[in-house]
């Protein structure tokens, strides 16, 4: 009878345990998003693209609303001559949660070396409690090609788990 008795209270130990774990993730709840990067800009590493394109990395932090102050990583590929741009970007949040981006958007000179530019920012998930993120962004904000440094806004909806 022992036997029983102690496999039935570990499955209850698990249980609780499983339960107690649960409870601090919140159900996939739409968010509204915003806030301000500063970046900076430097060449892609690997072979030149085919002119006219240019390939540059962009790294920086950002304080979202509600994710609070960011690591902002990522690829961007820029056509100057049809003024569009696309790329693949990552947020890593304090706790080393990864949220994963796609963007793409049109940019053109608005000053001497000075790049102005709109894009949509389509949340595609990430890791723990953005394993399943979704949603949108526009992001607005200009390029300093002289200083290397990028300021932008971003405003939008992301639905993740997220922490209670």
């Amino acid at each position: 009878m022992r036997p029983i008795l102690l496999s039935t209270i570990l499955c209850t130990l698990v249980t609780a345990g499983c339960k107690k774990a649960t409870e601090l993730v919140a159900p996939p709840t739409p968010r509204a998003i915003s806030g301000r990067c500063d970046l900076t800009i430097s060449p892609a590493a690997g072979p030149a693209p085919t002119p006219p394109l240019i390939r540059q990395t962009d790294s920086g932090t950002c304080d979202l609303t509600p994710l609070g102050r960011v690591t902002f990583t990522g690829g961007l590929e820029v056509n100057p001559v049809a003024g569009t741009q696309v790329g693949e970007r990552t947020l890593t949040a304090a706790n080393g949660d990864v949220l994963r981006m796609n963007s793409a958007g049109t940019s053109a000179l608005s000053a001497p070396g000075i790049v102005s530019f709109v894009a949509t920012i389509t949340f595609v998930g990430g890791t723990g409690q953005f394993v399943n993120a979704t949603g949108q962004a526009r992001a607005e904000g200009s390029a300093n090609m002289i200083t290397s440094k990028t300021t932008m806004q971003m405003d939008g909806m992301i639905t993740y788990s997220g922490p209670r």
